[in-house]
């Protein structure tokens, strides 16, 4: 069962979400709210999504908390995923640990449109989205073998629950880098664990993202220029939804047995 817990009161000191008197009808979500005012300090404009999907994300470090409120003020309706039964109770709560003051004013005004939940049930999770974004790794203290260690156990995860789902998932791996190697490898492990096949079952995307955690909202909303590694057409449709009104463009890069790193 998820926790539902609403969001706390806003503080009197809190940022102040302004709003857009006119929204368009064809725009999800939080589009309504275009900046993140400090008082005297810079807004930050959000971007606006024509789309909402259904998305986990897993790993609620900076770059699962940032990703996972970010897409939810777009509108995507977002469940987030730990172990860490603190950071749940905490996004539950319209709370977040990072230290940019943007995100912390967005989580209250996600949780209240019901944009966002966290949870620790991850197969429940992926039974009831069409997508999962894995977002871990992000901390300064993990080695490259704990880190392979976290992606292997998580695949694992994923792969139990996708046995027995019916429904084409897509799974986006978020991290700096990612070599052919590591992509086919997630692939053909999906495969063997699940006895369905890569393109036709299942998705995989690799996103290169990296975020600084002052300023990771920022970070989040004004992505450089990105090439992702896609498995496959509807892949590629669907991180396009995912990432719809950002400023700037995606080239997609269909990857094969044969490819090189990125």
């Amino acid at each position: 069962m998820f926790e539902q817990t609403s969001a706390s009161p806003y503080e009197s000191n809190s940022p102040v979400l302004a709003h857009n008197s006119s929204t368009q009808s064809d725009h999800y979500g939080l589009s309504k709210i275009v900046a993140i005012g400090y008082g005297q300090n810079k807004k930050q404009r959000l971007p606006l999504s024509r789309y909402s999907l259904n998305i986990n994300v897993i790993g609620l470090g900076t770059m699962g908390t940032v990703t996972g409120i970010g897409l939810a003020a777009l509108g995507h309706k977002v469940i987030a995923i730990d172990h860490d039964q603190r950071k749940v109770n905490a996004i539950n709560q319209g709370r977040v640990s990072p230290t940019d003051l943007k995100l912390k004013a967005l989580v209250k005004q996600v949780r209240r449109l019901n944009n966002l939940i966290a949870s620790g049930d991850l197969h429940h999770a992926i039974l009831n989205t069409e997508l999962t974004m894995v977002c871990i790794g992000n901390s300064r203290q993990q080695n490259n073998t704990t880190h392979s260690d976290t992606m292997t156990t998580v695949v694992a995860q994923i792969s139990a629950t996708l046995r027995c789902k019916r429904n084409f998932h897509l799974i986006v791996i978020c991290q700096p880098t990612a070599s052919a190697d590591l992509q086919n490898a997630i692939g053909t492990d999906i495969e063997n664990r699940t006895g369905k096949t890569l393109g036709r079952d299942f998705g995989l995307c690799f996103v290169p993202l990296k975020l600084t955690e002052d300023q990771a909202l920022s970070d989040f909303y004004a992505l450089p220029k990105m090439t992702i590694a896609a498995s496959d057409t509807k892949s590629e449709r669907l991180a396009e939804q995912l990432f719809d009104g950002f400023n700037n463009k995606i080239k997609f890069f269909r990857y094969n047995k044969n490819s090189t790193e990125l």
